[in-house]
């Protein structure tokens, strides 16, 4: 996955798919799911007074083929986001609910982020 932070639409309380590949220090090479020791999930967001507010109790969750997300064998990572992956944590016309997975093989760390702008439907 890359290291530079993607940005995804979405509104809120839907679903949706995300897939990308878990590579390794190269960024280019797949690391197949056999490698992988761990792979977690935080899925956050920064309130407006600063502090962070954890979506869905997604902290440092194991993530390594559970909680709505796969790896297939080759090292394709597919999160099924839930409706409660895109609640709204504050009342705005829009939310980025930031996605930082991280992972660990023999040698390897990594980690990449996501951002979900979350649209609130009450304002459109």
């Amino acid at each position: 996955m890359p290291i530079t932070p993607r940005e995804y639409e979405i509104l809120q309380n839907s679903t949706g798919t995300f897939s990308a590949g878990i590579t390794g220090n190269d960024g280019a090479t797949l690391i197949p799911l056999a490698s992988l020791l761990t792979l977690t999930l935080t899925l956050y967001v920064i309130k407006t007074d600063g502090t962070i507010g954890y979506v869905n109790s997604r902290n440092a969750q194991n993530v390594l083929n559970l909680n709505n997300v796969t790896v297939s064998a080759l090292g394709v990572l597919t999160w099924a986001i839930q409706t409660a992956d895109t609640a709204l944590i504050e009342a705005l016309p829009f939310e980025r609910h930031i996605a930082l997975f991280e992972w660990t093989a023999a040698g390897v760390v990594g980690k990449c982020e996501i951002i979900l702008i979350v649209q609130d439907l009450t304002e459109v």
